[in-house]
């Protein structure tokens, strides 16, 4: 008789700690160098490595207006791969029979010959110089040769949802006592130049008076959907922990908000994952400690009981709850779907409730 084990279930993570060794890679999309050592201290602005980036090349025939074969062309060519180039400057040039008329080719473009062969040269027209900073304080602790470094800080991390904006940072300053909705009335003058911090949704009247007392960015449980359009027209970023809709901020999120309040916040954006999914916004908060605290929770995790997780899906999207069991067949939905799906008892609740298992993610803190 063979023994049918259950398949085992990978659901995504989000990662909050009030305190943690976190470590960051720092690194350019291509390769260029890196501008600090193994063990240096860094602070959020300290440029790590710089890169000049193309923007474009031009392919100029030499072969023709020289009326030559391509193979003999590269004998006239007075601009050799390596070396710059000014528009209208002469790349190449062959004298007639008797030498009585010289054949030129100018560059069309500013630039820098990179290539040559079959009769064409290839110019590089102009660069633009990429560059990685830290994003926030820390040590090197590792260089990556040529992209980067590995950034390693104490402190608190958050893992949000959604960001309108790049990366920047500021003062926190939490504005509500819990998760009720941001509102206007909570915004006074005190709040310019800070990161103010909402328990609950973003109400509009909110992003109006943020915007006129110049408020350096906003961090809420979620917002309506509808107020995308208005972010555009804002001087400063918005970070959602939750989602869209009306949810509020989970309360360990914003037990570490509060507990840090006055601290300076570090929002980063990693890169998007090889399949183009964009990562989720960082929140660092950095705290500096005698002896280092243990490194955030990293790696896959496996649905299974005691799991704090987080309902992704209709009818409690936002909830969050404990599971209890993975059942061991696929149910019956009420659309008639047969999906895998976990026993969860909801926060606040005591009669448990299934959900299929790619419709949660996993707490970790």
């Amino acid at each position: 008789m063979i023994s049918m084990e259950s398949p085992r279930f990978y659901p995504g993570s989000v990662t909050f700690t009030a305190l943690a060794t976190i470590r960051r890679e720092r690194r350019l999309p291509l390769p260029g160098k890196v501008r600090v050592r193994r063990g240096e201290t860094v602070e959020a602005t300290t440029v790590l490595a710089t890169a000049e980036q193309p923007m474009g090349v031009v392919i100029v025939d030499l072969a023709r207006p020289l009326r030559v074969p391509p193979e003999r062309a590269l004998a006239y060519l007075r601009r050799k791969p390596g070396t710059s180039v000014r528009a209208q400057e002469v790349l190449a040039a062959r004298r007639t029979l008797l030498g009585l008329r010289t054949l030129r080719v100018r560059s069309p473009v500013d630039g820098e010959v990179v290539a040559a062969g079959g009769g064409r040269v290839m110019i590089r027209t102009g660069a633009r110089t990429l560059e990685v900073r830290a994003g926030f304080p820390g040590v090197v602790v590792e260089v990556i040769p040529q992209y980067g470094a590995i950034l390693e800080a104490t402190g608190a991390l958050i893992q949000a949802f959604w960001s309108s904006g790049s990366d920047f940072s500021g003062v926190l300053r939490v504005v509500t006592s819990g998760a009720e909705p941001l509102r206007a009335r909570v915004l006074d003058p005190m709040v310019q130049g800070t990161i103010v911090v909402g328990g609950g949704w973003i109400e509009p009247s909110a992003l109006e008076q943020a915007e006129r007392l110049q408020v350096r960015g906003m961090i809420a449980g979620s917002m309506e959907a509808s107020l995308l359009p208005r972010l555009r027209e804002l001087s400063f970023p918005v970070i959602l922990t939750e989602g869209f809709g009306r949810l509020p901020m989970h309360p360990g999120i914003f037990r570490i908000f509060s507990l840090y309040q006055g601290r300076e916040a570090f929002i980063l954006h990693p890169p998007a994952d090889p399949d183009g999914t964009p990562g989720r916004p960082e929140i660092v908060i950095p705290v500096p400690t005698e002896n280092p605290p243990p490194p955030e929770p990293t790696g896959e995790v496996v649905l299974q009981p005691g799991l704090h997780v987080r309902l992704l899906r209709e009818p409690h999207r936002g909830r969050t709850g404990t599971v209890l069991r993975v059942l061991p067949d696929p149910q019956v939905l009420e659309s008639g779907l047969r999906m895998w799906c976990a026993e969860i008892r909801l926060d606040g609740e005591e009669r448990p409730v299934r959900v299929p298992v790619y419709n949660v993610e996993v707490l970790r803190s």
